[in-house]
C-alpha cells in the first residue's frame, strides 16, 4: 500500500470524491493481513471502516477466504485483484484499472471481464480501463477511447466501433490457386485484389459471395471456403495512429 499523508482540502472529479484506481506495480506489505490492509485503505481516506461489506466485496473476487491472510500467502493475480477490490469499499464512483489483465490467466482475465460488467451494472460505478490491446477490453467495454501522445484522437461507442467496420466488411475467398483467382476476380468483377496466404481478398460486400464462387468455379478453380472478413479493432487503432502520424 502506497505510503502517504495528508494535508489539507479535498479531492473531487467532475463532482465525483472517490475516484479508486488501480496501479499494477503498486506495493503492499507482505507480512500483515489483508483484513489490516483494508482498514488501513480506509483510514487513510477517512471512510468508516465496515467488516461486512469489505468480505462482501471480497467474495465478488473470490477472495473472502483470505480474509484474514497475510499479504505473502497470495498469488501475484490475487494480490492484483485485491488492489482492484479495495476502491470498491469505499463505494467509488470511478474506477479506473490499469493493464488489470497483466498477471492473470486466461480464465481469471474472463472471469474479471464478466465481474466488471457486474460491478459497473449493480453498484453503479464507472469503470475506466486502460490496456495496450483492444482486444483486451472490447468484450465488456461500452465506450473506447484512443490515446495518442496523451491526446484523446477518437472516442465513440463499442458498438458504433463495430457497425462501422461491418459495414465496410470485404469478402476473403480461400482457394487452392489464390495468385490465379486473384486475376480473374479482378478480370470479372474490375476491384482489386490482394493476397493473404492462401486466401484472396477483395473489396466485395459479402453479399456478393455467391457470384464470387461461381465465377473461380468457372475458371476451374476450387473454393475452400468464403466468409466475411473486416478488421480487428486492434487493427483499427494503429490503422489510426499511423495514418495520423503522417501529418507530423
Amino acid at each position: 500500500l502506497t505510503l502517504s499523508h495528508k494535508t489539507r482540502g479535498s479531492i473531487k472529479v467532475s463532482a465525483h470524491q472517490y475516484i479508486g484506481a488501480f496501479i499494477p506495480h503498486e506495493q503492499l506489505m507482505p507480512h500483515i493481513t489483508v483484513q489490516t490492509v483494508i482498514k488501513d485503505y480506509c483510514k487513510l481516506r477517512d471512510y468508516p471502516y465496515n467488516g461486512h461489506n469489505a468480505k462482501n466485496i471480497l467474495a465478488l473476487f473470490n477472495l473472502r477466504k483470505h480474509y484474514n491472510h497475510q499479504i505473502s500467502q497470495l498469488t501475484p493475480a490475487e494480490r492484483d485483484l485485491l488492489k482492484m477490490a479495495m476502491p470498491l469499499i469505499l463505494r467509488t464512483d470511478i474506477l479506473i484499472l490499469d493493464n488489470p489483465f497483466t498477471n492473470l490467466d486466461q480464465q481469471q482475465a474472463k472471469d474479471l471481464r464478466v465481474l466488471l460488467k457486474k460491478i459497473s451494472k449493480e453498484l453503479r460505478t464507472s469503470i475506466m480501463v486502460t490496456a495496450t490491446k483492444l482486444s483486451a477490453v472490447e468484450e465488456f467495454c461500452d465506450t473506447i477511447a484512443i490515446i495518442d501522445e496523451g491526446m484523446i484522437i477518437s472516442i465513440q461507442s463499442y458498438n458504433a466501433m463495430i457497425a462501422r467496420e461491418l459495414d465496410q466488411a470485404k469478402l476473403g475467398v480461400t482457394v487452392a490457386e489464390p495468385n490465379y483467382a486473384a486475376k480473374v476476380i479482378e478480370d470479372v468483377f474490375q476491384v482489386p485484389a490482394r493476397l493473404c496466404g492462401d486466401q484472396v481478398i477483395v473489396s466485395l460486400k459479402p453479399d456478393r459471395v455467391q457470384d464470387v464462387v461461381d465465377a473461380l468455379v468457372n475458371a476451374h478453380i476450387t473454393v475452400i471456403s468464403a466468409q466475411r472478413v473486416f478488421r480487428s479493432l486492434d487493427y483499427q487503432y494503429w490503422e489510426l495512429i499511423n495514418s495520423r502520424k503522417k501529418y507530423y
